[in-house]
């Protein structure tokens, strides 16, 4: 800054300029002063900062118009709309500018930013909805603090752990598990097989649904040999799988969600019955015969 612009001349600039143009802007146009480094007015809807700055060996002014509340947490905001002007202008002159260029620049570019803020608060509904699944099923769950919308995780029980990550959008996600008993990675990656597999035999799917009801039929006659803390995982996870196997299939998307609400809630009911149950219950067992 050269030695005969001080701060003083580029704060009086913007303090002229801005009590000019509430005098001349439409509407109820009035000083706020809420930002600290510069000047700041605004009819109570839309808001305007003011500033001097020295170019050149001149004091020019720069007027920037503010975006919606929120907007500096997008990814890609949109770049605020700006007017630069030498100090020398009329404030009549730069109240035409406004009127004219900037204001109705503003007006486009806070529809572009409210309609980015709300496919960002629908994504994050949407990843919200991913990892509150993950956290109500899961024993010693949390979200990660530093991304409440990005990921959580999970502890125990023994050496287990589980992360996952949901994508952008909410409707895919990265799932991590670490230490997953053999026989319930066979489970998962018959349902992800199930799931992603086309053109079944029906014949073959007929066959599949037979021995479904077979091996219910081998439960119930042998759930008094199995302890019931084991009993009441082993549900939780069948019924979810069942579920959403029948589930996905229909078209209608708000009776997959009420059939999925339903099912959470019957699961995590399951789950918290298991998890209130002592280690190694074995209350429920045949006791041996006293002789």
């Amino acid at each position: 800054m050269s030695d005969d612009i001080g701060t003083a001349k580029l704060r009086d600039c913007a303090d002229r300029f801005a009590d000019g143009l509430c005098e001349r802007l439409e509407g109820a146009w009035h000083r706020t002063d809420q930002a600290q480094t510069v000047v700041s007015i605004t009819d109570g809807e839309r808001e305007l900062w003011l500033w001097g700055f020295e170019h050149a060996g001149k004091v020019r002014l720069r007027v920037q118009a503010q975006l919606p509340d929120g907007w500096t947490l997008l990814e890609e905001p949109p770049e605020r709309p700006e007017i630069t002007a030498s100090s020398s202008r009329s404030v009549e002159a730069v109240t035409t500018e406004i009127t004219r260029r900037l204001l109705p620049a503003q007006a486009e570019a806070a529809v572009a930013t409210k309609a980015l803020l709300d496919r960002d608060a629908e994504r994050n509904a949407a990843r919200d909805k991913v990892l509150n699944h993950f956290l109500a099923q899961l024993p010693a769950s949390e979200r990660n603090l530093y991304s409440p919308y990005g990921s959580a995780n999970s502890h125990g029980p023994g050496p287990f752990t589980a992360e996952i990550h949901p994508s952008q959008d909410g409707q895919a996600a990265d799932l991590r598990l670490r230490y997953v008993p053999a026989p319930l990675v066979q489970r998962i990656v018959s349902l992800i097989g199930s799931e992603l597999r086309d053109g079944d035999d029906p014949a073959s799917s007929a066959g599949v649904l037979d021995d479904l009801a077979n091996a219910i039929t081998a439960l119930a006659s042998a759930r008094k040999t199995i302890e019931l803390k084991h009993l009441l995982r082993e549900t939780a996870l069948n019924v979810l799988i069942l579920s959403r196997i029948a589930s996905n299939r229909l078209p209608d998307r708000m009776r997959r969600e009420e059939i999925e609400s339903a099912t959470d809630h019957l699961i995590t009911q399951l789950r918290h019955a298991s998890w209130e149950l002592p280690v190694h219950s074995t209350s429920d067992l045949p006791q041996p015969e006293q002789s």
